[in-house]
């Protein structure tokens, strides 16, 4: 007999509405002791796998899930549009889902999308991530994930971009160009990448004799607001020359800013963004700035899984991508004190 949901509430001593909001992610009125125990039940009593088990019965659907954190974002829509063209090329259809850096949503795509009898999902983490909810999770199609930053352990595939390196690169050339007060205006994010960068960030000094100095390293929101923000409110630590950024939004928000406050880029200050985006083209200067290859990694994301998918292979895979460093127009010499 079929697990249902009434199945489920009479198990939890719940409502059915209350098990379907759970399930669906639409749980904010729930209590968090009733969530974890609907949850619990849902793995044990396999609701999902006979959904699966149902969809199984029919052939491939031809079509995949993407899951990414905010479409605005020209990163995601970049690596979106890779995937697509990659999934079109295979004769499949994409499925868009935009989380807005909500594990909930997240988790509430991943429960539709298996509803919807996907036979593969492309997961790009949200910003939000809550350990125990996704343990709890069972995602019963081939998955393919970006980089170590979700606590889906079955993945099938995982692209792992090199930003240790992209961020040793970028400081790296700004050393080259004499600067030796460098600070980082780093992005808002607990996810294992914020290390990688930091950890690149902080190699790149001490490579090259400069001490890590830790009130070099600031936070902000991902974005042009967050960053412009920061340096209104706190401005430049003194001395500094350059200014890397964790991805391009924010180097446009540090250009705005320094336009304001007419410091000249590159003369006074050099900028250097992340991720090679449109933004660092159409603005001016142009930014310097470290390429993801993120329509690539949208292809490979795909063009993996869907091997994976038609092997049967259950063995995981991890694939490694490069990043290299863009000179454009915000990097120049450090200016002599």
């Amino acid at each position: 007999m079929p697990v249902t949901m009434k199945h489920i509430a009479e198990l939890c001593g719940v409502s059915i509405a209350t098990v379907s909001k759970i399930v669906n992610g639409k749980y904010e009125d729930v209590k968090e002791e009733t969530r974890l125990r609907v949850l619990k039940t849902v793995e044990e009593e396999g609701y999902f796998i006979n959904t699966l088990a149902r969809s199984m019965k029919t052939k491939n659907t031809k079509t995949l899930g993407l899951i990414v954190p905010d479409i605005k974002n020209a990163y995601y829509t970049d690596i979106s549009r890779g995937a697509e063209d990659m999934a079109i090329r295979k004769g499949y259809s994409l499925f868009l889902c935009n989380t807005d850096d909500s594990i909930h949503k997240e988790i509430s795509y991943l429960v539709k999308l298996m509803e919807k009898q996907v036979d593969g999902i492309i997961i790009i983490a949200s910003m939000e991530r809550d350990i125990e909810m996704e343990a709890l999770l069972k995602i019963n199609v081939p998955f393919a994930v970006l980089n170590d930053s979700t606590n889906y352990s079955d993945f099938a595939v995982r692209v792992q971009v090199d930003d240790h390196m992209g961020m040793y690169e970028g400081v790296e050339h700004l050393i080259s160009l004499g600067h030796k007060k460098i600070m980082y205006l780093q992005g808002e994010t607990n996810l294992s990448f914020g290390e990688e960068r930091l950890g690149g960030y902080r190699d790149a000094l001490e490579e090259h004799g400069i001490p890590f100095d830790e009130n070099l390293v600031a936070t902000s929101a991902f974005n042009v607001e967050g960053a412009y923000e920061y340096l209104r409110t706190n401005g430049l630590v003194p001395e500094t020359t350059a200014i890397v950024c964790g991805n391009d939004l924010m180097a446009l928000g540090v250009l705005n800013w320094a336009k304001e406050e007419c410091i000249d880029v590159p003369g006074d200050l050099s900028i250097i963004g992340f991720d090679d985006t449109i933004f660092s083209i159409i603005s001016s200067p142009k930014i310097t700035t470290i390429n993801q290859n993120c329509h690539l990694v949208g292809e490979i994301l795909v063009k993996e899984l869907l091997e994976k998918i038609d092997a049967e292979d259950t063995t995981q895979k991890k694939i490694p991508v490069e990043t290299h460093l863009v000179v454009r127009e915000s990097t120049g010499k450090a200016m002599i004190h």
